[in-house]
């Protein structure tokens, strides 16, 4: 059953590489790569006939796939490590091998410059990973969510659904801001009241605001923290507030909010609730469960 979806997946894929010429407008040293949140430096994508390539490479990076590279045929096998899935891709040959089935790619997989180029949005879809073309910043998306955070975000307990949205791949398109205070473990989180769909995450003097969407969390602003609170750049009223540093649109969280701070040093989460004027109205500690990863607690009468 799982081979037949993987093949209807691929077909499916195939249909979609024709779908790519926005990207082949675009200056190919201008294109980006983006996988699973972290940018691909030196890993320049390529478009030839409207479909993206990119190193063989950079498949290696995407989660839960691995790549061999036998020099004497030429071939490039990709095995997905929880299906056992394969695909094979022959450099010249316009052909590949989903498990035992010989399908048309349409664009052979090319050498360039020493480097051996495969279609990425093939191999991809294919294999179960989302792949995105964003025209403003001409950057190629990758990512592969994990399909239990994905199940426990979907959890219609709000403790669980929350845990899964900080842990699903947080994907910004913008050059990050840089800390203004050390680092180390820690942060915040807030939370708009019983909702686990968008947060703001807050450490070493940035704070970051992402929405959850199709299995990744997109971050949408980032802004740098002020301590002199100025009225008209408030975020969370009477919480947080940022200077002139941001960038992106600023959202303004109002009502009741959660909160969730990790005390990493002594493996506690301090968690309550805000009120609309930053009142704190409930207040807890419990120790972090998962390895640090479930810092998001219950809050009572959510």
């Amino acid at each position: 059953m799982k081979k037949s979806l993987f093949i209807c997946s691929l077909i499916l894929s195939l249909a979609m590489l024709t779908a790519t010429g926005a990207m082949a407008a675009s200056s190919q040293k201008e294109l980006s790569l983006n996988i699973n949140g972290s940018m691909a430096d030196g890993q320049n994508p390529i478009v030839i006939d409207n479909v993206t390539l990119v190193p063989i490479r950079t498949v290696s990076l995407i989660p839960n796939l691995k790549v061999d590279w036998d020099n004497k045929t030429k071939t490039v096998t990709v095995t997905e490590s929880d299906t056992k899935n394969k695909l094979k891709l022959t450099v010249g040959s316009n052909s590949a091998y989903v498990n035992d089935k010989k399908v048309s790619i349409g664009v052979n997989p090319t050498v360039k410059e020493g480097a051996v180029y495969v279609p990425f949005r093939f191999i991809g879809e294919a294999l179960n990973a989302k792949v995105r073309w964003e025209p403003e910043t001409k950057t190629v998306v990758i990512y592969k969510p994990n399909q239990t955070l994905l199940q426990r975000f979907a959890s219609n307990k709000l403790e669980e659904s929350r845990n899964a949205a900080i842990q699903l791949p947080r994907i910004s398109l913008h050059e990050e801001l840089a800390g203004t205070e050390e680092g180390g473990g820690g942060g915040t989180y807030y939370f708009p009241n019983k909702k686990s769909n968008s947060f703001i995450y807050a450490y070493r003097g940035i704070a970051q605001y992402a929405e959850v969407k199709d299995g990744a969390a997109w971050v949408k602003w980032e802004g740098q923290i002020s301590t002199s609170k100025p009225s008209n750049k408030s975020v969370i009223p009477n919480v947080l507030q940022v200077s002139d540093k941001e960038w992106g649109d600023r959202p303004s969280f109002t009502g009741k909010i959660d909160f969730f701070k990790d005390l990493w040093k002594t493996e506690q989460v301090k968690f309550g609730t805000f009120d609309e004027n930053g009142n704190v109205i409930f207040e807890g500690e419990k120790s972090l469960p998962n390895k640090g990863k479930d810092i998001i607690a219950t809050i009572p009468a959510e």
